[in-house]
Parts: C-alpha cells; structure tokens; sequence
C-alpha cells in the first residue's frame, strides 16, 4: 500500500491523539467558587506575561534565549555548542530540540533576523502561552487517568472534586512553575509529553507512547529514566520502539537537515564540551558556572549537602567528588526501592506481569516527582514535575476520607513549599538559603508516597462508590 506525506503524518498523529483525549473527561460547569479560581489564574497567567515579555526582552532574564539561539545557530550553520545568549551561556542540549526552536531563531547581535522566523519580543510570548497550555492539557489529561485507574469519578465542584484534581496541583506548586514559566523552560512542555507516555502506555498504545517518552529524551535527556518500568516487565516491543524513535529523532532527523558530517560533529562536540562533564561530575569551570550546581536554588540533594558544608553557594566549580558519590547512592536507593516496593504491584521477577493500570500512574508519578532530587543541576523550575504526583495524594486523601474535600496535609505541605520557595526572594538569614528548604519540603512527600506504591495494587480495586461527595 502507498502512502502519501499527508497520510503519513496522520498514521502516527491519529493513534496519539485518541489515546490521549480518551481521558478528557467531560468539564462540568464551573460554580461560583470555582469562576473566582479560574479568574485568579487566568489573571495571574495575562498580568504575568507582559511581566516574563519586559524582563526576558528588554533585560534578557532568563534561560528562552538560550533555546531561541541555539535554533538560529543549528539553522544557520553556527557552532551550536559553542553559540552563547545575553549571559554568555551555551547550549547543552541535543541537536533536535535546537532544530525544532528554528521557528524561534534569535540570532547574535550583528546577525539579520532569518525571515523564517518571528521576532524574539513575539517570540516569548509564544513561547510562554505555549508551555501554558501544555501544563493546563497535562494536568487535564493526568486527571482524567487517574478518575478512570483509580476508580474515582471526581464530582463538580472544586473543593469537592473534579476542579480540585486539575487545578489543585497547579495552585499547590504555582510558585515553582511561575519560576519556570519566567526563565522559559519547556518544563510544562515535557510534563506533557510523560503524561502522554504514561497514559498511551496504560492504553497499551506502544508506537505513540514510545514516541511521546522519545520526544521528551530529545528535549532533556533525564526521562530515559521512564524507561525502567517497561523494562521491569521485560517490554520488548515497547523498548525497541523507544530506541528506534530515539534514533530517528535524534540522529536520523538531524541528518535530513543538517547532513551527515555536520550531526557527527555535533554530536562530538556536545559530549566532550558539554555531556561528558555533566555526567562525571568533572566539569569544566564555564560549565560549571552556567549550570550552577552549588546555587543556592539547586534542590538535589547532593547539591545541597555540598552548600552546607562550605557553608554558602559556590557557581564556578562542580560538586565536591564526595557530594556527587552521595547522589549516586541517592539515586541508586529510590530507583531500588521503587522496584523492591512496586514488585507484585507493577512488575514480577517471574511469570506474567501484573495487568498495567493505576499502580503504574502511581509509580511514574513518585519517580517523576523525585527527579528534583536526584539532578544535581536541578532548579526550582523541575518542581513542576511534582504535579502528577500530588494528584494521586488527592485522589487517596479522598480515599481515606470517604469523601471529596481539601485535604489539610496538603494544605500545609503547600504552605510549606511557598515558605521554602520565599526563602530565595526574602532578605532572610543566609544559613536558611543554603539549608535548602525546598529540598526538605519535597522529602516530606517520600514516606506517603513510596508507601503507595505497596499499596496501589489493592487500592486500585477499591469501588468508585467508595469515594462520596462531603
């Protein structure tokens, strides 16, 4: 059979788009409390735009220009990794994600603006709706999975249901995707594409579910890290259509546009300057000073046990050896605990694997949610990731409580966060900066969390009828 460009791209886009919106349950009319909540974001979201467009165009704050450049650098013929913004950063990304920032290009002062691209004051604003959306779908989307896997149907109104599960997680963690959407990180953008895996994985829609978990690797490369699940249950299928996504993306499509020769060198360029000292710990001193991993706002864990022991920040040098060792072993512990705790639950060593379903979305959403620990280059802006996972303690505070009401440890888990994330603005003590605060807060949700993975098998049989409206 012959195919056409056109039913091509429908082939694979189709799939992807039914199983996503299958969970786009319908949205009740909202009442008047929820109108309030929805106006206080919408506000929030449009005063905050003309604010993001004044400080990244007018004073070049933040990390947009980084990407913007990078996509008029591969399109153009310039050193993608060697190409700096206003900060004099570089681009530590693979070649992929610079080519599909072309239609964002910013060139380097004394360059034209290429005529395919928008300008960069439209550019971030673009940019900055975009990633909005995305984070509002992801969320929508993420609700709806759970309302079917947890056997939950969420009842209108916000403090009883189906608002609360959506536009919960945003308000609990609004100051830290604020701070995302400011420096123009694809965070929301990334959270969309793992809540896309996650869902068409549970659909056991293998092609767009490997695509939606390969178009993440290209933008940041941490999400590989998904890939432990279809792993434990010895998805072969599903790796292999990962790994062939992820060799068309990231080496087939730089090919088509920029030729074999110019990827290699990109591709060399990009380990030996940038990926092979990131990853070691062993960075030079320019990259060091670009990621920062002794900032004060860096929340992994070794990041923040390094700031104490040289009892302040430090942005020009890597993480001690000893501090790296330690968030090796960190990372080593929750990867092992989230497979002894989810066997039997998720995967089985032997025989047949469980059947896929809510134990899944709730493993994902504590891996996910540790990822700002377990990066040592790790900002504010990755608590964004947190999201899915205080869905799920939504979805079980209801549980416990028989009925679909605020929960009050939430309440104050999210107090909490906003006092941590203060701590960087405020002109407080110094000791309480490099504490970490943030990163304390985000351990406070690792008891409950890891214990639900034990758990989620039985929870997930529980009746919808035993969720009632208070």
């Amino acid at each position: 059979m012959r195919y056409s460009k056109a039913n091509l791209m429908t082939s694979i886009i189709s799939p992807v788009g039914r199983g996503v919106f299958a969970f786009a349950t319908p949205m009740p009319r909202p009442r008047r409390w929820e109108w309030i909540v929805i106006a206080l974001v919408a506000v929030i979201v449009l005063v905050y735009l003309p604010i993001v467009a004044r400080k990244t165009v007018a004073h070049g704050f933040g990390d947009v220009q980084v990407f913007f450049r990078a996509g008029w650098a591969i399109w153009t013929g310039y050193p993608l990794y060697e190409v700096t913004d206003g900060h004099d950063w570089t681009y530590h990304y693979p070649p992929t994600f610079a080519l599909l920032m072309g239609p964002f290009a910013n060139p380097l002062p004394g360059y034209p603006q290429p005529a395919w691209a928008m300008p960069y004051a439209a550019s971030v604003a673009v940019w900055y709706v975009l990633n909005f959306l995305c984070l509002i779908l992801s969320l929508h989307l993420w609700a709806g999975a759970l309302e079917r896997f947890a056997s939950v149907q969420a009842r209108p109104g916000f403090w009883q249901g189906w608002w609360m599960l959506r536009l919960g997680p945003l308000l609990m963690l609004l100051p830290y995707i604020g701070a995302g959407l400011e420096r123009g990180q694809p965070s929301p953008l990334l959270l969309l594409l793992i809540v896309a895996f996650f869902v068409l994985h549970i659909e056991r829609r293998t092609v767009p579910a490997s695509l939606a978990l390969a178009l993440a690797i290209t933008i940041k490369m941490f999400p590989i890290a998904l890939a432990l699940f279809p792993l434990l249950r010895r998805d072969w299928r599903f790796l292999f259509c990962t790994a062939g996504w992820c060799v068309l993306l990231l080496i087939g499509l730089p090919i088509l546009c920029v030729g074999p020769a110019a990827t290699l060198e990109l591709y060399r360029a990009m380990w030996t300057d940038h990926l092979a000292g990131i990853i070691s710990g062993s960075m030079s001193t320019r990259i060091a000073s670009e990621i920062s991993p002794g900032a004060m706002n860096s929340l992994s864990i070794g990041s923040v046990l390094a700031r104490i022991a040289a009892g302040d920040a430090f942005y020009s040098s890597p993480l001690p050896v000893w501090a790296s060792a330690i968030q090796f072993l960190f990372d080593a512990a929750i990867v092992a605990a989230i497979a002894a705790l989810g066997h039997g639950s998720f995967w089985n060593l032997r025989g047949a694997q469980p059947a896929i379903g809510y134990p899944l979305l709730v493993v994902g959403a504590v891996l996910f949610a540790a990822v700002p620990l377990m990066i040592a280059v790790a900002k504010p802006h990755y608590a964004t990731f947190v999201a899915p996972l205080l869905a799920v303690l939504i979805i079980e505070e209801w549980r416990r409580a028989g009925r679909q009401a605020a929960s009050g440890r939430l309440v104050v888990w999210a107090l909490i966060a906003l006092i941590a994330m203060a701590t960087l603005e405020l002109p407080l003590w110094n000791w309480t900066k490099i504490a970490g605060p943030m990163t304390w807060a985000l351990l406070l949700l690792g008891p409950s969390s890891l214990s639900l993975i034990r758990r989620s098998a039985i929870m997930s049989k529980a009746p919808a009828a035993g969720i009632v409206s208070g």
